[in-house]
């Protein structure tokens, strides 16, 4: 009967064109959408409150709130976060490629490959503890720009 249901509401949906919602928002896991981070999502947390989650397979790498040098806050102090810097991190987290790996860093990076080539996004996390806490652990995210443009050579 469920699955009846969710055909019914999917055609009303369509055939009036209203937005289908998946779940109600109050049955939401927490602020994992953007608009929902957007909204001065760390204004009294502490800094280990995890506001996103990005995946690189069964891996997690969270985004915290952090403070004014990593996370969230130190994004947002750059004038950096947006629905689109957010998508630009999941899509670095996710696919591109670990080009430091060591203990208190591990950094993401796209590239692009043709000529000549160049680094479209960084993301630069701490895959273990915290220093001055060790109780966050992953640090996570501690920030991501895109790379000032070089002058190139022709290829």
């Amino acid at each position: 009967m469920k699955f009846a249901n969710t055909i019914v509401v999917s055609v009303a949906a369509t055939c009036f064109a209203l937005p289908l919602a998946v779940e109600p928002a109050a049955a939401s896991s927490g602020p994992e959408t953007v608009a929902g981070v957007a909204a001065n999502a760390c204004t009294g947390k502490p800094a280990k409150t995890i506001v996103k989650k990005y995946y690189r397979g069964p891996a997690v790498v969270p985004l915290r709130c952090g403070t004014s040098t990593w996370g969230y806050k130190h994004l947002v102090k750059r004038g950096r976060w947006s629905g689109n810097f957010s998508k630009k991190i999941n899509t670095t987290i996710w696919s591109g490629t670990i080009t430091v790996d060591q203990p208190g860093e591990r950094t993401y990076e796209r590239k692009f490959t043709g000529c000549p080539p160049r680094t479209l996004f960084k993301v630069v996390t701490n895959p273990g503890p915290y220093g001055r806490d060790p109780r966050i652990k992953p640090q996570g995210v501690v920030t991501a720009y895109k790379p000032a443009s070089l002058a190139s050579s022709a290829c």
